[in-house]
């Protein structure tokens, strides 16, 4: 949580004024039971969050730790939304006319997708 404070401030310093989005893919379940309040204070300092799944590495589903957690502690001046990774590239297309300020972030495998946001973007 504090690297994505410390990411967001920077944000913040280099694009003034600007509206950010963020793509969020949280890793590890047992990170999310931990941290899920501290994800979202940080995550809130966005204009925008789009959480999509947990990202599991090594770990096994815990009963009740999901994207929702975090989801639902986004302070209530954030616009939000919870979808599949799956559905990143179609939110993207469907967005792109209103997106300023992109950044995708997590350490699962959501860079996987940055370089068709980007082909998205510069269209």
């Amino acid at each position: 949580p504090e690297e994505l404070r410390a990411t967001i401030e920077s944000l913040r310093g280099i694009f003034p004024g600007r509206r950010l989005l963020a793509i969020f893919q949280p890793h590890l379940y047992s990170r999310t039971q931990d941290f899920y309040h501290e994800f979202a204070e940080s995550l809130s300092l966005f204009d925008e969050v789009i959480l999509t799944d947990i990202y599991p590495a090594r770990e096994l589903p815990i009963p009740g730790v999901t994207s929702q957690l975090i989801y639902d502690n986004l302070a209530p001046t954030v616009e939000k939304r919870l979808i599949s990774k799956t559905e990143v590239i179609d939110f993207v297309s469907a967005n792109k006319e209103r997106i300023e300020i992109l950044v995708t972030l997590g350490a699962g495998d959501i860079e996987n997708y940055a370089s068709t946001i980007a082909e998205i973007l510069k269209r």
